[in-house]
């Protein structure tokens, strides 16, 4: 999931913990609880810094070494190290900020860093009611506005050549007409969102640096293990592709061998017997149509009322809807009830002295 970037104190703003979704930020933190010192660069290796540092820092600090966090900075030219100090306590007040706001926190940067700096610039900026000051790469503070105005002051004056200052803040923050007059006054605000964090430091590492959630871990493992029973089911699926054709070809064979040996001396191909199972199927299933349809289907029922009737049969006219029959002697007939489930038969007198009837048959219209 890509990283956004915002400041501590807009979490409330943005993001949500009823969101129902996690989303991982990078943090802007305030500078003013945070202090960066140059020290004399240990004689020890590297990899021992860690330990050592929080040692020689005792005595520039006032609080207790185990209730610091410590991060190594830059390495500067003349063999000193830069070192970033904050409290323990703030850092896991600030970590349980964001995750009462349903953020996971991958880096956390001191606000002054998000001012643009330059050789000989020295950068001011405004943050609720504080003052942001960079000065170089990696130095910088945040303190009220007094208090910040009378310190860079004082650093312009301690300088052999004294640096450009550019000030941003809002309308209503008041420069002093001292810094005014030697200043870049620029009316607006920092937008922490879109603020460049490459060259800022992170105050998240050693016991504090982010750990992958257990969760994406497994994801990964799950998607291997999905790969894995992927792969499987093709390679069974193709065997049994490969099964189902060798039994189609077993069962071609045994028919081409059965048709030899009901018609001794013939042979046919599988594809020959199909075509003329369909074409004498077609057929058969015409001859059943033909046979359900008038005048045949009617025919048959007649044939079954009229059976062994002493009756004569005068005449028979038969359509694709109605079959009239004229019978002479016709006494048998009408002792019987000429009642068919699927047609109207109609009866009529045409002589009584010959006792000649007239059977009018249709199929029945709820049909």
């Amino acid at each position: 999931m890509a990283t956004q970037v915002d400041h501590l104190y807009d979490l409330d703003k943005r993001f949500s913990a009823m969101d129902g979704q996690v989303a991982y930020v990078d943090l802007w933190i305030p500078s003013d609880q945070i202090t960066v010192q140059r020290i004399q660069a240990p004689t020890a290796p590297r990899r021992k810094w860690p330990s050592l540092i929080p040692w020689i820092m005792e005595e520039r600090i006032l609080d207790r070494v185990d209730d610091m966090h410590f991060v190594i900075g830059e390495y500067l030219e003349d063999d000193f190290v830069e070192v970033f100090s904050v409290r323990k306590t703030d850092l896991l007040n600030w970590l349980r900020v964001a995750e009462n706001s349903g953020v996971v926190v991958r880096k956390m940067v001191p606000d002054y860093f998000a001012l643009p700096w330059e050789v000989g610039r020295l950068s001011v900026g405004w943050r609720e009611g504080y003052c942001l000051v960079r000065y170089s790469a990696s130095e910088g503070f945040s303190s009220k506005p007094n208090s910040a105005w009378k310190i860079i002051e004082r650093y312009i004056e301690s300088e052999d050549v004294p640096p450009r200052v550019s000030i941003s803040v809002p309308a209503h923050v008041s420069v002093p007409e001292s810094l005014s007059k030697i200043s870049e006054v620029n009316r607006s605000e920092v937008d922490w969102q879109t603020c460049d964090m490459r060259d800022g430091i992170n105050l998240l590492e050693g016991e504090f640096k982010p750990v992958d959630k257990p969760f994406s871990r497994l994801w990964g493992v799950n998607i291997t293990l999905a790969t894995i029973l992927c792969a499987l089911m093709f390679g069974y699926l193709q065997l049994d592709v490969k099964k189902i054709s060798a039994d189609l070809r077993e069962i071609e064979q045994h028919i081409e061998v059965s048709y030899g040996r009901i018609f001794s001396g013939e042979s046919i191909e599988v594809d020959e017997l199909r075509s003329a199972f369909d074409i004498q199927l077609r057929r058969m299933l015409a001859q059943r149509k033909a046979t359900e349809s008038m005048p045949l289907a009617g025919l048959r029922a007649l044939s079954n009322v009229m059976s062994n009737c002493d009756c004569d049969l005068h005449s028979l006219d038969a359509s694709s809807d109605t079959i009239r029959v004229r019978v002479d002697r016709s006494a048998e007939l009408r002792r019987r009830a000429l009642k068919l489930s699927e047609f109207d038969v109609d009866i009529e007198t045409i002589d009584e002295s010959s006792d000649r009837l007239l059977l009018t048959l249709s199929p029945r219209r709820d049909q």
